[in-house]
């Protein structure tokens, strides 16, 4: 009997000994997945502010991208016309010439000034949309160079604007000159461009008036 009464309580040990390893991994279990829902729960608020806070800037590229393209159909259209009316003026001035009659010859005249007006028309509003695609990449450059805490590569601006290569390095460039940004050379000679204002913004609250320098 007693050999029987120590095997029972062996098996009560396992037995117990393996309920409290369960209870022990449930625990464990049960902290890893509060953990790791709280993690991921606070990275998803994060990232859906950080969304919303974007919508205004998206909705205003969105405006910008719209008014570029009306102006881009109105400028050809404006073009087109305008090579219309030059060949039109063109025809009558040879159909007069040959005709010996001067009103074939004033109309077309008439016809290429009209022409040449629509063409610098075309062409200024054409320019007009250019300066404002170039003002809505920057804008776009510049809050790309914040989100990135103040620090851009071309290739990295490139990829993450949809730009070519050239006008992104073109407008860092152009910042650099202007004093906005700083070229900097990493160990491996990677050139990265640093702004200033957006690595110093914590200067901000603490400024002074120029009369007090």
């Amino acid at each position: 009997m007693p050999r029987y009464a120590n095997f029972v309580e062996e098996i009560v040990a396992e037995v117990s000994g393996g309920l409290k390893d369960a209870e022990n991994n449930i625990r464990r279990e049960w902290h890893w997945a509060k953990n790791e829902w709280t993690a991921r729960t606070s990275s998803d608020l994060r990232s859906a502010s950080s969304k919303f806070r974007d919508v205004p800037n998206r909705v205003s590229d969105i405006a910008t991208d719209g008014g570029c393209l009306m102006r881009y159909m109105f400028a050809y259209s404006i073009k087109g016309f305008a090579a219309l009316m030059g060949l039109s003026g063109v025809i009558a001035i040879i159909a007069g010439v040959s005709k010996g009659k001067t009103d074939g010859i004033t109309i077309g005249l008439c016809l290429l000034v009209f022409a040449q007006g629509s063409f610098w028309v075309g062409h200024r509003t054409q320019k007009a949309a250019d300066r404002r695609v170039d003002e809505k990449d920057q804008n776009r450059l510049l809050r790309l160079a914040r989100d990135r805490g103040g620090s851009l590569s071309v290739i990295e601006a490139a990829t993450d604007l949809r730009l070519t290569v050239d006008k992104t390095e073109t407008m860092l460039r152009d910042l650099s000159a202007r004093g906005y940004a700083e070229v900097r050379v990493s160990e491996s000679g990677l050139l990265v461009y640093r702004f200033h204002e957006i690595d110093r913004a914590d200067e901000k609250p603490h400024a002074r008036s120029v009369d007090e320098l």
